[in-house]
């Protein structure tokens, strides 16, 4: 028998009984899609957390603290009230003592970079003649890069003070839209330990795209930095305690093991956000694993569909057995009509959860209310769906075996014999 008759004869076989054949494509879509939707559910997610990790800082920057470090979502400037000013705030958990400093310099290694920052008070920012806005301040992390809506990175080699402002704040402070900001100076009071009240200038160089991880709060360049500790200490000599320290180094593995058998919290970008990954990992781990319910039991109907469909063709088997087809033709048709079902279910199944993936993925995000710009819920490539319709093909041919081997093994004189 010719291949391309060899086909045609799988194919109608597959579909002699087209109840059964449609019910086994069903259930292998189900599976299929499942698997679909959480593989471009998983790239579209992760793609965003890797984008959102260079928010956090450098991949070869670790962050010192006593305690873990943390990101926060802030969506919204709060006006500044004068009544609330206080000194410099007290200590507590996760501040660095010179103690802690020294512990840490006796750790490096040459080549090691560290950066200190004390304890600062930032109160305000406001642009010209505008309305004052509480500021919190987001740090200083060499090289740290973020998405931006306008504007240019932060160059830490400039010694004038820069500033990256998340998008919220561009209306409050008065500007018609995040270009409209770029280049613009605005001035951010800090509060010495003597009770005074001085102002930084420092002009806004780029607008943040919202965030999830490690941002949505304004961040200067080293120059900012330098004169917010600076002013945070007037009067007193400089602070004595930090919240928190980097280290910049070629070995990032090396200084964490190293801060951590001190007793110290340390991290790098991508681990700051390695709890958020594990999560979207195990949630998808899940849905997974239903999936793959879903394809065994697709298997068990196709294998069911097959011996039924060897059933009812018993005599005309033996009458092609009789004629010289040989075994390993006939083991052939029955996996090929396998090939047949699991190759439509999964065909169609990618084509489904593609289109819903990117018809209801900005629907979703949107009736969750997720302002999230860059964020694509769903991120199909051409590489995991092939994997995905080559595999259930697979799974589909590997439960054909049991019964292409029960028909491959049919006696010419017995199956003729047989009742219709």
């Amino acid at each position: 028998m010719r291949t391309i008759d060899l086909l045609q004869f799988s194919l109608k076989s597959a579909f002699r009984r087209r109840g059964r054949a449609i019910l086994s494509i069903v259930a292998i879509v189900i599976g299929a899609f499942t698997f679909t939707i959480t593989s471009g559910l998983g790239n579209g997610i992760n793609s965003y957390i890797d984008a959102q990790t260079s928010a956090i800082g450098a991949e070869n920057t670790v962050s010192v603290t006593a305690t873990s470090s943390m990101a926060l979502l802030s969506e919204r400037f709060e006006k500044y009230d004068p009544d609330l000013v206080s000194a410099v705030a007290g200590t507590g958990a996760g501040i660095l003592s010179q103690s802690d400093i020294n512990t840490i310099k006796s750790t490096l290694a040459s080549g090691d970079r560290l950066i200190t920052s004390v304890q600062t008070n930032p109160q305000y920012i406001h642009a010209p003649n505008g309305e004052k806005y509480r500021f919190i301040y987001n740090g200083f992390w060499p090289g740290k890069k973020v998405n931006l809506v306008a504007g240019t990175q932060l160059d830490d080699k400039n010694s004038a003070a820069q500033l990256v402002v998340p998008a919220y704040a561009v209306k409050p402070l008065g500007f018609a839209d995040a270009t409209s900001a770029i280049g613009q100076t605005v001035f951010v009071g800090v509060l010495g330990v003597d009770g005074q009240v001085r102002d930084i200038e420092a002009e806004i160089v780029g607008v943040q795209q919202r965030a999830l991880i490690g941002g949505n709060l304004p961040f200067g360049n080293e120059a900012f930095d330098a004169l917010l500790q600076d002013y945070s200490g007037k009067g007193a000599g400089g602070a004595k305690w930090y919240p928190y320290v980097l280290v910049v180094t070629d070995d990032v593995e090396r200084v964490v093991n190293d801060m951590r058998d001190k007793g110290l919290s340390a991290a790098t970008a991508a681990q700051m956000v390695g709890d958020s990954r594990t999560i979207v990992t195990g949630i998808l781990l899940v849905l997974n694993l239903l999936a793959a319910i879903a394809i065994a039991a697709a298997m068990f109907g196709i294998v069911n569909t097959l011996l039924m469909s060897i059933q009812e063709r018993t005599r005309q088997l033996g009458l092609f057995r009789a004629l010289g087809m040989p075994r390993r033709t006939v083991f052939t048709s029955i996996a090929l009509e396998a090939v047949v079902l699991g190759l439509i279910g999964s065909l169609i199944a990618v084509a489904l959860a593609v289109g819903v993936g990117l018809l209801l993925g900005p629907l979703a995000l949107e009736a969750a209310a997720l302002d999230l710009p860059g964020l694509a819920l769903f991120q199909f490539d051409a590489g995991s769906l092939t994997v995905i319709v080559i595999g259930v093909t697979l799974a589909a041919t590997a439960a054909a075996v049991i019964p292409a081997v029960r028909a491959a093994r049919l006696l010419p004189m017995d199956a003729l014999r047989e009742e219709l």
